[in-house]
């Protein structure tokens, strides 16, 4: 792999910041003393997935940026092959479909909430785990 491993896992910690999503998973549920015993409690997910921190955003482009086309390139192959996991055989096939894709990946980053979930799953279809990884978790 080009993309250096802690650089795409610490891309994923920021993203899922972006998104508001590193500290609940999707079970957690938002409750206060008012309601409580109400039949439509609303997922922390849903509550958190409101707002995008922009100044990570800022962030994640900065990342971006620094990285050369090669990577960058990865880095879509590596979403697509967690978003579409049973449509490419491996990273190589994920990068070269990549390609003609028509959207930008800080596009795809910011407009879509799983996109961090996309990587990581991409990134443990070529063995490797973020949660272990400094920056991660």
């Amino acid at each position: 792999m080009i993309l250096d491993p802690d650089t795409a896992c610490a891309l994923i910690y920021k993203i899922r910041r972006l998104h508001g999503k590193e500290a609940a998973g999707p079970d957690v549920l938002v409750s206060n003393d008012i309601d409580e015993g109400q039949p439509n409690k609303m997922r922390m997910d849903d509550v958190l997935a409101e707002g995008q921190d922009t100044g990570n955003l800022a962030e994640i482009v900065g990342l971006l940026e620094g990285l050369e086309s090669e990577q960058m390139q990865e880095l879509a192959g590596l979403f697509l092959l967690g978003r579409d996991r049973d449509s490419y055989e491996n990273l190589e096939a994920a990068k070269k479909a990549s390609m003609d894709m028509n959207q930008p990946i800080i596009d795809l980053i910011r407009n879509d909430p799983a996109s961090a979930e996309y990587l990581a799953s991409g990134l443990e279809k070529e063995n490797i785990r973020c949660d272990a990884r400094i920056g991660a978790v």
